[in-house]
């Protein structure tokens, strides 16, 4: 896993797509053709297995952090949001503060003690028709 510079989301005007909650994918500076949930690109990585793109909402009122795993053709195969949601409103926010990388895994932690921290990695995942790439998160307080 390491860190890398490749990704950025398209620039949008202030007081435009206000109930948007995805934002164009730029690839190297050009469109990619898809949205990524999330108004702001917070970390990137490439994992050896696709990328996992940070975003979040950039908005105190929306805090959450959503991680999303694209494979080399840059199709979107998972996404996780962290923080949960009970209707409308957030029941355990996630607002990452830091980002590190510890093997194979990234340590998500949040920006206070009460959102706690997720370890997050890519790994198989059981599915109907067979293991598919996808996400694997847990979460601890403190």
């Amino acid at each position: 896993m390491r860190r890398i510079d490749k990704f950025a989301l398209e620039h949008r005007t202030p007081g435009r797509d206000l109930d948007a909650t995805s934002t164009a994918l730029l690839v190297d500076g050009k469109p990619a053709g898809l949205a990524i949930e999330g108004l702001q690109l917070v970390d990137q990585f490439d994992t050896g297995r696709g990328y996992l793109l940070v975003t979040d909402y950039n908005d105190p009122w929306e805090e959450q952090t959503v991680v999303t795993l694209l494979d080399a053709e840059l199709k979107q195969v998972a996404k996780k949001r962290l923080g949960k949601i009970f209707g409308v409103f957030p029941s355990r926010t996630f607002s990452v503060k830091t980002i590190d990388i510890d093997g194979e895994d990234l340590l998500l932690q949040g920006s206070s003690p009460e959102e706690g921290s997720y370890r997050l990695g890519v790994a198989d995942v059981p599915r109907l028709l067979g293991p598919r790439v996808g996400l694997k998160a847990s979460w601890s307080q403190g």
